[in-house]
């Protein structure tokens, strides 16, 4: 296969990722935008050895599940897999990739529960980080194109709240009226890098932070009250000051310009502050149905001890807390740490303990000291759960285990492990909180075989 051959191929399936998956003479061909059982004239892009890429030229067959997509950005930027899929099919190939990673990772033959879908795939985002770059002689901002550092602008994000993009650009218009540059990546050059926006989708309030590839920032001053005059809902600005030559979007100092340098949002009931660098969900919605699903499987009493790992700022467990009789919180973030023992105090609870340590640490910890839990959360980040944390977890023999996962892959690989150890896992239930990406999360029960007691 070469690059700029022309191909009549048919889809047969997804990667990961959301793209079709074609075959020509053996030759596997990974094609953005296209749906399974369609046939299409495509341009190879880009030819390796085992595998390819191609772009759609003609469709010569289509699905009935295609639709026009409504974002202005469409698919050219690359946040998003699934516009040009209706959401009632998304949400089956995401159901379909959770249970296929069950089985064929996990050995189970578990059938997941029904999906929970978002009731709107629009502006649904509470959080946005926006790359700012110069190009010919002034700002522009918008997202990433899909598969390199090019900026796609001039158009909202169908899935920001449209509040976002209009701060964004009083932003750049601040910049050209000023003289600011943006930051060039080639040089190093140029002073903003990023505009960076958080929102309390119950409060209303917004936090902006301007990343700036400098140690100050004199006008930011003049830049918080431009903003704050035409945007009352902003009640935070910060600068964040990162000139390492990096992909990591904020460094490690922030200044308070005006405001509290956090926000406060609602959610299931509790106050939760949110500081630039807090862990908060971006889906509120679909975060409450998340979290409610979690709070059914753990089917509290009010008499347990809870152990919530990778707890971030608490939401988890706070939300259950009034439910247990003890919650004992694990977040490596220090910063997290503090939050949740603030947002503990906020909402005036006080049978809630937080350590700030690495969850297989804590985890082997508590093993060895012999605690017991009667349930334990955990919500890791795509890699899953450290073997040494699900071996403390096999040692303390929770009855109840509750695992949420951002990952189908990894959680089927920690469910399998689990199974050979004494779990049995009862139910798998997908929740869509990222609709039009090919992001899913699932909330699963595991149980202690009676067996194991």
């Amino acid at each position: 296969m070469k690059k700029n051959e022309v191909l009549k191929v048919k889809i047969e399936d997804y990667t990961e990722e959301g793209f079709g998956v074609a075959r020509a003479e053996g030759y596997v061909l990974f094609i953005p935008n296209t749906i399974a059982g369609e046939e299409a004239e495509v341009l190879v892009v880009k030819a390796g050895k085992r595998f390819g890429y191609a772009k759609v030229l003609n469709l010569l067959a289509r699905s009935p599940h295609r639709v026009e997509p409504e974002c202005p950005l469409g698919n050219r930027c690359g946040g998003c897999a699934f516009w040009h899929l209706s959401y009632k099919e998304e949400l089956r190939l995401k159901a379909n990739r959770v249970q296929a990673q069950l089985q064929r990772i996990g050995g189970l033959t578990l059938q997941c529960e029904e999906p929970i879908g978002a009731p709107t795939p629009f502006g649904y985002r509470n959080k946005a980080q926006y790359p700012i770059r110069q190009v010919k002689g002034e700002p522009q901002a918008g997202f990433y194109a899909a598969g390199s550092h090019g900026i796609v602008s001039g158009a909202p994000c169908a899935i920001q709240p449209p509040v976002f993009n209009a701060i964004l650009e009083a932003t750049l218009q601040f910049m050209k009226q000023r003289g600011i540059p943006a930051y060039e990546e080639q040089g190093y050059s140029g002073l903003v890098r990023h505009l960076y926006l958080r929102r309390g989708e119950a409060t209303e309030e917004i936090l902006v932070c301007l990343v700036v590839n400098a140690q100050d920032f004199p006008l930011k001053q003049d830049f918080a009250e431009f903003l704050q005059k035409q945007f009352p809902a902003i009640k935070t600005v910060c600068i964040n000051y990162n000139d390492q030559n990096t992909n990591v979007v904020l460094g490690k100092r922030t200044e308070t310009v005006c405001g509290k340098g956090y926000i406060e949002d609602i959610l299931l009931g509790k106050r939760y502050r949110i500081a630039p660098q807090s862990f908060y969900q971006v889906n509120r919605a679909q975060t409450e149905v998340l979290y409610k699903k979690a709070i059914e499987l753990a089917n509290l009493s009010g008499n347990e001890r809870v152990l919530d790992l990778y707890c971030g700022i608490g939401t988890i467990g706070l939300s259950l807390a009034e439910r247990c009789k003890e919650l004992v919180g694990v977040e490596i973030v220090p910063q997290a740490i503090e939050n949740a023992k603030i947002n503990a105090a906020i909402n005036g609870i006080e049978n809630a303990e937080f350590f700030c340590a690495d969850a297989k640490d804590a985890a082997q910890k508590f093993a060895q000291e012999g605690k017991q839990f009667d349930v334990i959360i955990v919500d890791p980040p795509r890699k899953g759960c450290d073997q040494q944390t699900l071996d403390a977890i096999i040692q303390m023999a929770p009855p109840t285990l509750v695992y949420v996962s951002c990952n189908p892959a990894t959680l089927a690989r920690d469910c399998k492990i689990l199974e050979e150890n004494g779990f049995e896992t009862v139910s798998a239930t997908p929740v869509d909180l990222f609709p039009r990406t090919h992001h899913c999360e699932c909330a699963a029960l595991l149980k202690r075989r009676s067996a194991d007691v």
